[in-house]
């Protein structure tokens, strides 16, 4: 049986969640199936089998790993192992990472958001400066911050452990800041900049 506290490192690791409130919430809306102690108050338990069903309900569909077959940096692999009875080799960290972005993906598509950040034109304007953009373009971002709220009036992003929704995308944080606010705000002025590279805006004006 496990505590909230150690429940929270398991689902940390996972990169399921990066607070502890967090897992108290799913613990009380019975996505996670726990019993309480004496009263509420002095927390709960969850078992074992209960936090793997969590977790592997997130996982991609198919998808086993064999920590015993661990040679080097590769691990072998199978998906649906009736139908492909042979292993393949894949990099490790490049299958976890996979894992994590679909089920970042599961828990934002039940809207179980851990926070907000609420934009302002004055974060965008030192996000700008700091890289060294153009006035045009610090426009252009805020622009895209309003329609991407729409109907808010105010600019609005969900985050996730380290990613955040905007533009129906997954945004990874940018992590060479150690602020949470910077690690979103430089991330977003990076991520609507290559989208404006790319022609993925052709129908928008501004300036790169």
């Amino acid at each position: 049986m496990y505590t909230i506290d150690e429940a929270f490192e398991i689902l940390s690791k996972n990169k399921l969640t990066s607070h502890k409130e967090t897992v108290r919430n799913w613990v009380r809306k019975g996505l996670i199936q726990a019993e309480p102690l004496e009263s509420r108050k002095k927390g709960y338990r969850i078992s074992e089998a209960a936090l793997e069903q969590f977790i592997k309900e997130r996982m991609p569909d198919g998808w086993e790993m064999y920590p015993e077959s661990v040679t080097g940096d590769v691990r072998d692999v199978v998906k649906n192992e009736e139908e492909t009875p042979y292993h393949v080799e894949v990099d490790v960290e490049a299958i976890k990472e996979q894992g994590r972005i679909e089920m970042w993906h599961q828990v934002a598509g039940r809207w179980l958001w851990e926070g907000h950040l609420d934009i302002t034109r004055t974060m965008v304007r030192h996000a700008i400066e700091h890289r060294g953009h153009t006035k045009e373009f610090e426009k252009f971002v805020w622009e895209r911050c309003l329609k991407d709220s729409a109907p808010r009036k105010k600019p609005r992003v969900l985050y996730l452990v380290d990613a955040f929704l905007f533009e129906g995308e997954r945004v990874p944080f940018d992590q060479d800041f150690g602020i949470k606010e910077e690690q979103i705000m430089q991330a977003l002025i990076e991520h609507v900049r290559l989208r404006k590279r790319s022609g993925m805006y052709k129908d928008e004006s501004g300036s790169r």
